[in-house]
């Protein structure tokens, strides 16, 4: 099962995610870069964010009203951990990013998304903006604790 877990959620989708996800906000701390992927490269969660997009909706009521999205994050958050390290370590490694204090990127992004990539890409880039607008309004200290995280 973790075979399959990591090989559905590898470093090149999750290079593109993260690319994704910079290019619309341009700077980004290291412990939210981490909070990524358990949120995008989750299924259930990004048909939520569809499902939603035209909807103003905070994390607080996300989490009371899909409490089953967040059950497993924890253990979403412990598993892609190291898929967003090494992610980070090869945009860093091919120049795409700078990671000092924040992480951003170094030159123009080349287009992130066209149809030959696949259609779960498609979609996870489709819902960045939902998600960037809920966890906006969060420090990446309530973030953490809102989620759960357990270091």
């Amino acid at each position: 099962m973790k075979e399959i877990y990591y090989t559905y959620n590898n470093e090149a989708i999750a290079s593109c995610v993260l690319l994704s996800v910079l290019d619309r906000i341009k700077t980004l701390d290291i412990a939210q870069s981490c909070l990524i992927l358990p949120f995008l490269l989750d299924d259930r969660t990004i048909a939520y964010f569809d499902k939603n997009r035209n909807t103003k909706f905070t994390l607080e009521q996300m989490k009371k009203e899909q409490p089953k999205l967040f059950i497993s994050f924890n253990k979403r958050y412990l598993s892609l951990l190291p898929v967003t390290i090494n992610s980070l370590m090869i945009l860093s490694k091919s120049n795409q990013i700078n990671i000092g204090k924040e992480i951003y990127i170094v030159n123009d992004v080349l287009p992130i998304y066209n149809s030959m990539m696949g259609a779960r890409l498609g979609k996870i880039i489709d819902v960045v903006p939902v998600f960037l607008s809920i966890i906006g309004d969060y420090s990446t200290k309530q973030l953490y604790k809102l989620l759960n995280i357990q270091l």
